[in-house]
């Protein structure tokens, strides 16, 4: 691919070290944007690091004005943080010229963004979701005895997690404990959604990647094989879907959701299979971003991140380039694979680690000395605080 408008890719860390990756495929020149020095796309070959204080706010926009200055043209934009996403989208009346961005309309985004007001929609646009509560007033609580236990409470505005220290989500297997822990988070969060857990392993989650404008939608089907922690946590394994029945009920709901919300630009859809019912339930949308786990889609020949640049510039889509002749599974890191087991990946599969490569060492050497240093430092925490408990028990 000859020179054409640089990537500005907003967030560091492994889910924008993914981006980088992709887009170096097409030989887009990269610049990535972050405020930690030792996130991980900071270091990658394919990408030029550009350091930031905070990654929201009037900050973030000083900086991209900034960087649009300096590079000249107008840049793609592609968003793999949170924080910045919603900044970026209500003051990106700000950004218009200066950079090629797509996103649903402001009031779409937040909706998304809010699991409240995202679960509320659902339920009168038919979505399938899990059965919910979303509590507003201490009264609410009553409303609990309504859902099947164990139940998940969440902040409906992950704002509060991140800025605040809110947890992100507390699990409640009995209600006077349902009861107690959504008080304790309304007075903290003003407003909560309360669901039911779907049974079922972390296999059982499915997720659609794409990147949507007008009538061109880039999509990718992947199944997590396990999370870290086990149940609640982010993907540590993913494969492509291989299950024909359920790669048509992912797509097909996908492009509902699509339609309905007058979508625009990257996000993800993560599901899980619901055995009570057997439907194929929404947990949550990625709005206005690319996801963790965004890599596992290039590596199986779909690549959003250079698809959605293409499309943003107005240039011939890449081709599917898969060319691996067995299954591909995309590991966080060998961090989670050691906490998780090996024991949910397919025979002969070829396992990818999210960080390292061999054409691109630098971001997995900075990673995981640290890691591990963080590891065996909260391991060596854990001994005292128990070794205290001992002696007071005496």
């Amino acid at each position: 691919m000859p020179a054409h408008p640089a990537a500005v890719v907003v967030g560091g860390l492994l889910n924008g070290l993914s981006v980088c990756r992709s887009l170096a495929k097409g030989d887009v020149p990269v610049y990535v944007l972050d405020h930690r020095r030792l996130d991980s796309a900071m270091w990658s070959r394919y990408a030029h690091p550009v350091r930031t204080n905070p990654l929201h706010g009037p900050n973030l926009l000083d900086a991209l004005r900034s960087l649009q200055k300096l590079l000249g043209g107008c840049p793609v934009l592609i968003i793999t943080d949170e924080m910045a996403l919603l900044t970026i989208s209500e003051f990106r009346a700000e950004l218009d010229g200066l950079f090629r961005l797509h996103l649903p309309a402001h009031e779409t985004v937040l909706m998304l963004h809010d699991k409240a007001r995202f679960h509320e929609f659902a339920m009168a646009h038919g979505l399938p979701v899990p059965r919910s509560e979303v509590l507003r007033h201490p009264t609410d609580t009553e409303r609990l005895q309504a859902l099947r236990l164990p139940v998940i409470l969440k902040p409906a505005d992950k704002r509060f997690f991140h800025l605040n220290g809110a947890p992100r989500l507390i699990i409640a297997n009995d209600y006077k404990t349902a009861d107690s822990n959504s008080r304790k988070l309304l007075t903290a969060v003003g407003e909560i959604i309360v669901q039911e857990c779907i049974d079922g392993p972390d296999s059982n989650i499915y997720f659609s990647l794409f990147y949507h404008r007008g009538d061109v939608t880039i999509q990718f089907l992947g199944q997590k094989l396990a999370s870290n922690p086990p149940g609640s946590g982010s993907t540590a394994l993913c494969v492509q879907v291989t299950n024909r029945e359920i790669s048509e009920i992912l797509e097909r709901t996908t492009h509902e959701f699509l339609d309905l919300v007058g979508y625009a630009g990257f996000g993800g859809i993560e599901y899980k299979l619901d055995p009570v019912s057997g439907r194929l339930l929404i947990i949550e949308p990625t709005v206005g971003r690319t996801d963790w786990q965004e890599e596992i889609a290039t590596l199986c020949g779909v690549n959003i991140p250079l698809a959605g640049y293409c499309e943003e510039c107005e240039l011939p889509l890449p081709p599917h380039e898969r060319t691996a002749t067995k299954a591909i599974v995309w590991q966080g890191s060998y961090i989670d694979r050691m906490r998780v087991g090996s024991h949910t990946i397919p025979p002969e599969a070829s396992v990818i680690d999210g960080y390292w490569r061999w054409d691109d060492p630098l971001p997995a050497l900075v990673h995981y000395p640290f890691a591990m240093a963080s590891i065996i430092t909260n391991l060596r925490r854990r001994r005292v605080l128990r070794g205290i408990g001992n002696y007071g028990a005496v």
